[in-house]
């Protein structure tokens, strides 16, 4: 689909359901089936540990975001009896459930312009400032970005095949509900303090809580593309219908 002029997000097509299959032939859940591979995955318990090499499923990657999505209380979790319902295990203080999207693909075609400032979630209550993160997105970098060194030589995070920017500390209500009636990221002061725009080279990875304000940069080059692969995590009980349920493919099924 295209997100804006010339910046598309693939989701599927024929390319992607090969390496999608490729990919599930290195796991030995081994996900075979075309709307499996095009779903998010519960990762939970049991299935950790059966991957391998699969991309979504680095370890490295999901002990971070478990972490960040269940920070623990010594004191309290024993009292969360609920988590005998559903085949749970009780409150043993263990990580809850993920649902690991499948991968996509954004490419920032030459002449795209900045995208508009945006949060991909909402909270999910409006009466505490910042709850754990419930929704995560990684990606990673496609090519070489190229950045541009200030005068001594400290990279600016600016190149010209463009980024990701982002706002510091809005993913707390009590950041963004300062901001005036009507702001916009170009006028209002407390975006403009905290822009964060990270400095990647090929395969770097950036995790970000999608309650974060943020925006993808234009691509200035006259011939260079700006691809990325990314995956969205969540807490196993959210559904983001938007992006991957529900969905009829538009190409020819084999």
């Amino acid at each position: 689909s295209m997100r804006e002029d010339l910046r598309m997000d693939i989701r599927d097509g024929p390319n992607m359901q090969e390496e999608r299959a490729k990919e599930s032939k290195k796991c030995k859940f081994l996900l075979q089936d075309d709307d499996e591979l095009r779903r998010p995955f519960i990762f939970s318990k049991v299935t950790q540990g059966s991957y391998k090499s699969c991309l979504q499923f680095h370890p490295s990657m999901i002990e971070i975001v478990q972490r960040t999505m269940n920070p623990t209380d010594d004191s309290l979790y024993k009292g969360n009896f609920g988590r005998f319902n559903f085949d749970g295990g009780g409150p043993d203080g263990s990580p809850q459930n993920l649902r690991i999207g499948p991968m996509g693909g954004i490419v920032s075609l030459p002449g795209s312009a900045d995208q508009a400032i945006h949060a991909d979630t909402p909270h999910l209550f409006e009466t505490i400032d910042c709850l754990p993160a419930h929704y995560i997105n990684a990606f990673c970098l496609g090519i070489d970005a190229l950045c541009i060194n200030d005068e001594l030589g400290f990279s600016t995070g600016a190149t010209p095949v463009g980024g990701t920017s982002f706002v510091h500390a809005s993913h707390r209500l009590s950041f963004t509900s300062s901001f005036g009636d009507d702001w916009t990221a170009a006028t209002e002061p407390a975006v403009l303090q905290n822009l964060v725009r990270p400095s990647l080279e090929l395969g770097d990875l950036v995790l970000f809580d999608c309650r974060i304000l943020h925006f993808g940069l234009a691509n200035t080059t006259k011939s260079v593309e700006r691809p990325m692969l990314y995956t969205n995590m969540t807490q196993a009980w959210f559904h983001d219908p938007k992006n991957w349920d529900d969905k009829k493919a538009v190409f020819c099924q084999k």
